[in-house]
């Protein structure tokens, strides 16, 4: 499988593409290995040398974002720990080329799940001091619960706020909310 890397990620990206074209028609939960090997052109056995199963495909395509997010991030957060407005656009700007893909990761039903995981790689990433008490992980999920609706919300309707406007409250709520919250620090 590692002698020809380029027909590897050919084939693996031809999984997660039929598995993410399914999942435009239909829930995630219910999309059926055989569904995805018949669309992507390729048998049961060679789906199993990649992915153990659809979550699995799934958590794949999660890790995906995730590390193209976190390889766009943490250089500009390394050149300037500030989080200020050039990073927030960054991060939008991560989203939108991921839209499709996010869209449907970010459905109801796998969004509480995806959001943990990305939260908790930003903070392992980030080498977070955070105090991860009760308080905290619950200031933590409303923040990137409303983070995260916000911007598949802009995504999907994006005249009704500038980027910029989303940016401006995003980092509004970070600086002036989150951020104290999570230190201690009264608002």
């Amino acid at each position: 499988m590692n002698k020809q890397p380029e027909i590897t990620d050919a084939t693996r990206e031809a999984f997660i593409t039929a598995f993410f074209r399914l999942a435009e028609i239909k829930n995630i939960y219910k999309i059926t290995i055989k569904e995805i090997t018949n669309l992507a052109g390729y048998n049961r056995t060679t789906f199993y040398r990649y992915f153990e199963d659809v979550f699995n495909l799934i958590e794949y395509a999660e890790d995906q974002f995730i590390d193209g997010m976190l390889s766009v991030l943490l250089p500009q957060i390394q050149m300037s720990p500030v989080l200020d407005n050039h990073f927030f656009q960054l991060f939008l700007e991560h989203f939108y080329a991921s839209k499709d893909r996010l869209g449907i990761l970010l459905r109801d039903s796998n969004r509480a799940a995806f959001i943990r995981r990305l939260q908790q790689r930003l903070q392992e990433s980030l080498n977070a001091p955070i105090n991860t008490s009760t308080h905290n992980r619950v200031i933590m999920d409303i923040y990137f619960n409303g983070i995260f609706s916000a911007i598949i919300h802009q995504i999907q309707h994006p005249d009704e706020m500038s980027d910029e406007e989303l940016l401006s409250i995003i980092s509004s709520l970070f600086t002036k909310w989150y951020w104290p919250a999570v230190n201690g620090k009264k608002m």
